[in-house]
């Protein structure tokens, strides 16, 4: 088992349509892209600038520190150019979204590690999401509700409702001891939205144990020094996709998907694909517990924080 010391928090958003609202099959983008506009709205002292680079106060402004993370030179994964950000988005995949006036819209945001200091400028941004517009149309979305969940008990408390002013800053906080153990023989993965590991250069077409487990304990343990307590610096990388090795993928029904993703300029276009259906493995699968288990919950792969990667876990005995 890989030593990992990483906590989050998991916030469920409702936004209420106010114009007609609509999205893409995989709005993610979308959502992360106006968040991150609030969010530097709101914390940046010096907007003067055109990027984070060089800021003096990088360190510790809420948007330098989950949208421009700084790589630093104690993290052990060497291959690592580009941070990956404390905020994960989780929205649903599948047909484009028709909202009419008065009909909600409902995602998740993972905050992870420290970056939780930052929550309440978090929310605050997360209240300015739909204020601008989303979508197609530039239809307008006002904030009904945040709250902190428990995926796995259901637990969950407010932090933030409508308009109201009283801001709720104890939510609730997850780690490893709060994730349920993967046992059994027996496993099958749902892909809920596009998952793109790549091998060789490529975007993996089957999605072998081994290939998997590479891109969770390169993901999780890259956030685990990042913004946790830094227990995976040093380890032994090698062990877990050894043992990989000895699971038996039992079935792969899966298709590639693929969404045109514009940015925030007229040339800035990205295709984003990956796949999505089912895989099912077979073997001695606890030793893997805590990376599927955090996996399912940070999403893996490619465009992981615009929500893409994500998975959910059925055992079997």
């Amino acid at each position: 088992m890989l030593p990992l010391d990483l906590t989050f928090v998991v916030l469920s958003v409702s936004l209420r349509a106010v114009d007609s609202v609509h999205l893409p099959p995989f709005p993610g983008s979308k959502l992360e892209g106006a968040f991150g506009r609030a969010l530097y709205d709101l914390a940046c002292t010096q907007p003067q600038r055109e990027t984070c680079q060089g800021c003096p106060l990088r360190a510790i402004c809420p948007y330098g520190l989950t949208y421009a993370p700084q790589r630093p030179d104690t993290l052990a994964v060497a291959s690592l150019s580009t941070p990956p950000r404390p905020v994960v988005f989780r929205v649903a995949y599948g047909a484009p979204q028709e909202l009419e006036p008065g009909e909600v819209l409902t995602f998740g945001m993972v905050v992870i590690g420290h970056a939780a200091a930052q929550l309440a400028y978090l929310l605050a941004a997360l209240r300015e999401v739909g204020v601008r517009g989303l979508g197609r149309t530039r239809g307008r979305l006002e904030l009904t509700e945040i709250r902190s969940v428990q995926p796995y008990t259901g637990e969950q408390t407010v932090l933030l409702r409508g308009a109201e002013l009283g801001v709720n800053l104890f939510p609730l906080v997850l780690g490893l001891a709060d994730l349920p153990p993967v046992s059994g023989s027996s496993l099958s993965l749902a892909l809920n939205s596009p998952l793109h590991l790549k091998v060789d250069g490529q975007m993996a077409q089957h999605l072998h144990f081994p290939v998997l487990v590479r891109a969770l304990q390169r993901r999780i343990s890259n956030l685990e020094q990042l913004y946790g307590g830094g227990q995976s610096a040093g380890a032994d990388f090698s062990r877990l996709p050894l043992l990989a090795r000895e699971i038996e993928t039992v079935a792969q029904e899966t298709h590639p998907v693929s969404q045109l993703r514009k940015g925030s300029r007229p040339q800035q276009k990205t295709i984003m694909d990956g796949l999505v259906g089912s895989v099912e493995y077979r073997g001695e699968l606890p030793p893997f517990s805590s990376l599927l288990r955090y996996g399912e919950q940070l999403g893996v792969g490619k465009w992981a924080h615009f929500g893409a990667g994500r998975y959910t876990l059925k055992g079997t005995p």
